[in-house]
């Protein structure tokens, strides 16, 4: 009995094995990773995130690197996924847009920033920010600290 009971155990809770990510990379994919890294920063540098890309391969592609680089570099090095790193860079982006031209659309913004539609970037900015865009624009241009950065930058 007391063997079927361990036996039992084992297959309903087995023992942890060693995930992938708990292996050490090969030196050569850290070194990917590395120049990776400097392409990342020029990327961001020209405002890469505005270029629409269907999936992490186009992005890869765009990087001069590879699907299986890229995803390693994003879990190791930033702790998101490269489609939420590139989603926060455009809503970021969004922001000092959203302030910088207080006539634009909203809309116009999300589509310049690289969102592929209004309703997308609405609810992207949404979870992010917990306002709407417009929402977000006016209570950001009610602000103090908003005011007081604009008349610094403005000097």
């Amino acid at each position: 009995m007391e063997n079927l009971v361990r036996r039992l155990g084992r297959i309903l809770f087995p023992p942890k094995r060693k995930s992938n990510a708990e292996k050490p990379l090969p030196e050569r994919t850290r070194q990917k990773m590395d120049r990776l890294e400097q392409t990342l920063a020029a990327w961001q540098r020209k405002k890469g995130w505005r270029q629409p890309l269907r999936n992490l391969s186009d992005a890869a592609d765009q990087l001069g690197t590879d699907t299986l680089v890229l995803h390693h570099y994003f879990r190791e090095r930033v702790g998101v996924d490269f489609r939420t790193w590139r989603t926060r860079l455009r809503l970021e982006d969004a922001c000092r847009l959203l302030l910088e031209e207080p006539d634009a659309a909203a809309a116009d913004i999300g589509l310049r920033v690289g969102f592929s539609n209004r309703s997308n970037f609405s609810r992207q900015f949404l979870a992010y920010t917990g306002l709407t865009p417009v929402q977000w624009r006016e209570k950001a241009r009610m602000s103090p600290d908003i005011q007081a950065a604009k008349t610094i930058m403005m000097d």
